[in-house]
């Protein structure tokens, strides 16, 4: 093995066994990775490498042919030797601007050195806007590598400038912790190729060649309680309030729960506490009967699992998840980052803490496998649930995700139905079945309703025992 200097990393040279090989050549295409024919010319090399650098960093593959062409260990195509890959150094340093910051290992297959040489390629994040050498920019965007145009390199620019605080140094967290997590124990061990903890630390930016300190981010992901290691508070706080109002203690049931951990099973343990509480919440059917309230399971882990990598770690606060009879709040501590706001949050994307981001989707069975779908995930999620969309608010500094159990159908239609399931119907219940708030605003549904023949009155009601029936009308559907 040897190991020489390049622009922003190393250079080694290793076999690997062919079970390792077999797992490189297995991996899918995906928004940290890609492969690259050993035929492919410094033009795709560059598009490739601008592309990850301009995104949130992550690996090619050079000397893997497409599996359309050859299938398992007959893929392995590489280079006859070192030399020959030269053309890919040259390219991610002198003909990319600025250059590429990059780690390079050559890998060969033990036994089979006729199968040749392949180029692993670690592309870091980068605080630049990385172009071509003919000047064009491209970025990564899910398994896709698009090349971007006007305002779009603008919106990147913009976003290049917000430094991450999950790259700031620890004081009393450093390699020879770090690199005894029983996190990181596991997380290695499902890593391809196989890897030393303090070669893949180092190599991944997650301490400091210098003096060995450790980032924010390795603390993040696999620090067995990041809390006592990180500066600032990153737990996540769990509230259940009794009501469809505001988060008043007069409403708060029980205690709160704080949930900890590295990233990975901060997430599982909050996904599965959120699940265990939404189960017991009742909510009030068209039939007339009280069942227990449904979110779908995918979009509360979207909006979870944004909240935990997408944060603001440089803030002083938890993720707050407030769960009401109406609706789930999730306030992540700081506001969107970079160019994002909440009209282009569904059709853009940035990344405030890339390498949590691109480490965490290492795992064999990442939360955060789908790169760029999560919102739209959700979306979907809540309208196949016949549910409206999630509401997104910024605050001072927080951003605030509500998913409102609010159904799609119109008060009328909800109205109507449950009439048909029910003998009558007071403003209260068609509040909670509506998901209007507004007394008023439920009246004017009521009264709509009735300017139509459909509802009337229930005789001799007065105030608070005031109800709604169907009309002959109404009970035919015409």
């Amino acid at each position: 093995m040897h190991d020489n200097r390049l622009y922003g990393g190393t250079m080694e040279e290793r076999h690997i066994p062919l079970s390792e090989a077999m797992k490189i050549i297995a991996r899918q295409e995906s928004h940290f990775w890609d492969f690259k024919s050993a035929e492919s010319d410094g033009k795709k090399i560059q598009e490739i490498a601008t592309a990850l650098a301009n995104a949130e960093g992550g690996e090619f593959i050079v000397g893997i042919e497409d599996e359309k062409r050859a299938s398992g260990i007959d893929r392995w195509q590489g280079f006859k030797n070192i030399e020959a890959a030269n053309f890919i150094h040259q390219n991610l340093v002198n003909e990319t601007q600025p250059p590429i910051p990059y780690d390079m290992e050559y890998l060969w297959v033990e036994g089979s050195p006729e199968r040749g040489v392949c180029c692993l390629v670690t592309v870091q994040k980068s605080a630049d806007v990385h172009r071509t050498s003919k000047g064009e920019v491209y970025q990564r965007r899910g398994a896709q590598t698009l090349k971007l145009t006007g305002h779009r390199i603008a919106d990147l620019a913009l976003s290049k400038g917000a430094r991450s605080y999950e790259d700031q140094l620890l004081e009393d967290y450093e390699l020879d912790e770090i690199k005894e997590e029983d996190e990181l124990t596991y997380f290695l061990s499902n890593y391809s190729p196989a890897t030393s903890a303090e070669k893949f630390l180092t190599r991944q930016r997650l301490v400091s060649k210098k003096d060995g300190k450790a980032t924010v981010s390795s603390a993040i992901l696999y620090s067995a309680e990041p809390a006592a290691v990180v500066p600032k508070r990153c737990s996540v706080k769990i509230a259940r309030y009794e009501s469809n109002e505001g988060p008043d203690r007069k409403f708060l049931k029980g205690t709160p729960l704080t949930i900890d951990g590295p990233v990975r099973v901060l997430i599982e343990r909050t996904l599965d506490a959120v699940a265990k509480i939404i189960e017991a919440v009742p909510i009030l059917g068209t039939d007339g009967q009280m069942s227990p309230v449904k979110y779908p399971p995918e979009a509360l882990k979207e909006i979870i699992v944004n909240a935990v990598i997408h944060r603001d770690y440089n803030v002083s606060d938890d993720i707050l998840i407030s769960i009401f009879d109406n609706r789930v709040e999730v306030r992540s501590p700081g506001r969107l980052p970079g160019h994002m706001t909440t009209e282009n949050i569904l059709t853009d994307r940035f990344a405030r803490n890339p390498s949590i981001v691109r480490l965490l989707n290492k795992y064999p069975d990442p939360p955060n496998k789908d790169i760029g779908e999560g919102l739209d995930t959700v979306m979907s999620a809540m309208k196949a649930a016949k549910l409206k969309g999630p509401q997104f608010v910024v605050e001072d500094n927080a951003f605030v995700v509500i998913l409102a159990h609010t159904p799609l159908a119109r008060p009328e239609e909800l109205i109507l139905e449950y009439l048909r399931n029910n003998a009558e119907i007071s403003n209260k219940i068609a509040r909670s079945l509506t998901g209007i708030a507004s007394e008023n605003r439920v009246k004017q549904v009521f009264y709509k309703l009735k300017n139509a023949g459909m509802i009337e009155p229930v005789p001799d009601r007065i105030r608070s025992q005031y109800a709604w029936r169907l009309t002959e009308k109404g009970k035919g559907g015409k």
